[in-house]
């Protein structure tokens, strides 16, 4: 629970404050309130003490207040006229001893309760938005969380403020760069040494703006922005808006801290593109000024897989981005749905990414990783397909070629394209066999093997690599030449039809393909479905022959 300020107390006594001291340091009063009374025994620092004018002298001027940071409350009005020590907080009221322990009191419960109701929206994950309502009962104010490209996470609009900045991200889920700069250019009338709290009078609208920024290590995650009516400020809702910060800290950071270990930024903007919620190409020019890519022109998507979560191996997520920083000089790194998503620069479309692979490799064995990288592109709107083509390209490799850990998109792209028309086949056509993909040339010459024991399908298939050379068929068969022509003669026999034809080999290769995906990647052989069909069919005639 947390503990409140000695300027919390200093609102909470208002008028009845008569005068008061601070200490050079902040009393923590864990201990909660006790009455001050004449005994020996030191003052613990640990509670807030309360007590009349005589009770008060004695305790300070009888050193009982100790050398540690202590504070009391004094009652009744009158001059103490004492030397207060350096490390004592003094607040004197005009209320009598009982009526200042109650209101005292009635303002930490109050306080107290509207804390618990903050933690508990965190433990029982009841989400950001009723985490800013229930601030909101306590904090008079339109409040505003945005993610560090100022798009929208959540928000309360209070009725009474008039605010054009939370107007434009209620209604465009986002603020226009001219806005952003305008944010920034506000000049601070309060503000923390690390710059994490700032606090001014916006120029447009007039309001008193309090703006609390959430980090994880050096990394900006969020912008917590609390808007009062008027230019007035009140240090008060200051305080109460540092209580708010580190529960949304808590709430965004405590299991997923491990998403703000690159740049948030980016990570925010990557989501926003693949999950459809960015689509406007205006609004992305605009995200994209407050983000700083090294793309020129072309890119590649690369994405990168750890085992583990939040700790890579031993080594946390932020010293494994380190490692490919240096790999990938021309980079941006950024974190999405537990993977690594780097964006490369790249010079031109066409040749293949290079880097240093052999580096790479290191990095992904010493800390059990794997790495898919995608196709080049040149429009960041593309992010989308090229992504969702390197997720696959990660899956697909690690069951086709488990042994190996860096996938390249174009290795893997006809495997891909052969399972989108599987998913095609059975969404429209209602069938899950991948039979139907494949020619009816492919099928006859298999059930020939299968019948006479015979191996021209891995011939064909060798010579369609080997662009029809029989030579270099014959020399990876380990045949005579001789034989291999006359394995050619004999496979255009069994399918009826010339090797001659263009699209004949076309459709042959995509078979085998598909052939390949079905045996190494469903683990299925391609004549059980077709076999199985057959067995159907062959049911289907016998019970009409019956009827």
């Amino acid at each position: 629970m947390k503990v409140f300020s000695m300027l919390m107390l200093e609102h909470w006594l208002g008028d009845s404050l008569v005068r008061c001291h601070h200490g050079t340091e902040e009393p923590c009063c864990t201990g909660g309130i006790r009455l001050l009374d004449d005994g020996e025994h030191p003052l613990m620092p640990s509670c807030l003490y309360v007590g009349t004018p005589d009770t008060v002298r004695r305790a300070v001027c009888g050193g009982r207040a100790g050398v540690q940071a202590v504070a009391i409350l004094c009652a009744g009005g009158e001059p103490l006229e004492i030397d207060v020590p350096e490390f004592l907080t003094l607040f004197e009221t005009s209320l009598d001893l009982i009526s200042l322990y109650n209101k005292v009191q009635e303002h930490i419960h109050v306080y107290q309760d509207w804390d618990s109701a903050l933690r508990q929206v965190v433990y029982a994950n009841g989400g950001l938005q009723k985490l800013l309502r229930v601030a909101a009962a306590e904090i008079d104010a339109t409040i505003l969380l945005v993610n560090p490209g100022y798009r929208h996470i959540a928000s309360i609009m209070h009725p009474a403020v008039s605010e054009p900045t939370a107007v434009e991200l209620q209604e465009n889920g986002y603020l226009m760069f001219e806005t952003i700069q305008g944010i920034h250019h506000e000049t601070p009338l309060r503000q923390s040494a690390g710059g994490d709290l700032v606090e001014y009078v916006s120029r447009e609208s007039g309001n008193y703006t309090i703006i609390r920024l959430i980090r994880y290590q050096d990394n900006l995650v969020a912008r917590l922005c609390f808007v009062l009516n008027g230019p007035r400020p009140n240090f008060y809702f200051s305080e109460l808006t540092r209580t708010v910060a580190e529960y949304v800290a808590e709430y965004m950071l405590g299991k997923q801290g491990m998403i703000y270990g690159a740049n948030a930024a980016l990570g925010a903007l990557a989501a926003d593109l693949i999950e459809g919620r960015l689509t406007d190409p205006d609004a992305l020019e605009q995200r994209l000024k407050q983000i700083k890519l090294s793309v020129r022109r072309f890119y590649h998507v690369a994405l990168v897989q750890f085992n583990g979560c939040g700790e890579v191996g031993g080594v946390k997520w932020n010293y494994a981005i380190s490692l490919l920083e240096r790999l990938f000089t021309h980079c941006n790194i950024a974190t999405y749905r537990g993977n690594i998503l780097m964006i490369i620069r790249k010079t031109d479309r066409s040749s293949r990414l290079s880097f240093d692979e052999a580096r790479m490799m290191r990095i992904l064995e010493q800390y059990d990783g794997y790495a898919a990288i995608g196709n080049a592109t040149e429009f960041l709107m593309s992010l989308p397909p090229v992504y969702h083509q390197t997720r696959d390209t990660m899956r697909i490799g690690q069951t086709l070629d488990p042994d190996k850990r860096i996938f390249f998109y174009e290795d893997y792209s006809m495997y891909q394209i052969i399972e989108m028309a599987a998913d095609s086949a059975q969404n429209r056509l209602g069938s899950q066999n991948l039979a139907h993909l494949c020619n009816n040339e492919i099928i006859a010459l298999l059930m020939h093997d299968k019948k006479h024991g015979s191996d021209l399908a891995e011939v064909l298939r060798v010579y369609l690599r080997n662009e029809r050379n029989a030579t270099a068929t014959a020399k990876e068969l380990y045949i005579h030449r001789n034989t291999m022509l006359y394995k050619i003669h004999k496979i255009e026999e069994v399918i009826g039809a010339s090797l001659d034809n263009p699209m004949l080999r076309e459709r042959l290769l995509f078979s085998y393909r598909v052939m390949e995906y079905m045996q190494r990647y469903q683990k299925e052989d391609i004549l059980l479905p077709m076999r199985a069909q057959n067995q159907e069919k062959r049911s289907e005639a016998d019970d009409g022959a019956e009827e």
